[in-house]
């Protein structure tokens, strides 16, 4: 693989892990908003305790999908955030960033 497929590949799997996570937070502060105010039209019929239950699943699901998909292209290895070097893969030093 050249540098710029390596870069393409890890930004359009970071961007896919980022919207994974992005998800809940918008369906927590949707049941937060239903929850603090009762007269607002439940057009929908969900309690906020069921939506706070469909955010958890997604944030769980976007968790395996990060740990399966955010991976260097190269060596296949998992691309922590919390790596020392954030330029380059812990395990085989390609550019990732």
């Amino acid at each position: 693989m050249t540098e710029d497929e390596v870069l393409k590949a890890v930004r359009w799997r970071y961007r896919i892990c980022n919207y994974l996570f992005r998800l809940p937070i918008i369906w927590m502060l949707f049941g937060v908003v239903q929850g603090f105010l009762p007269h607002v039209p439940n057009w929908i019929d969900w309690t906020p305790d069921s939506i706070h239950l469909i955010a958890l699943a997604i944030f769980t699901t976007g968790g395996a999908m990060t740990l399966a998909i955010y991976r260097c292209p190269v060596c296949d290895h998992y691309l922590s955030k919390f790596r020392p070097d954030k330029q380059k893969c812990a395990h085989c030093g390609a550019r990732v960033r």
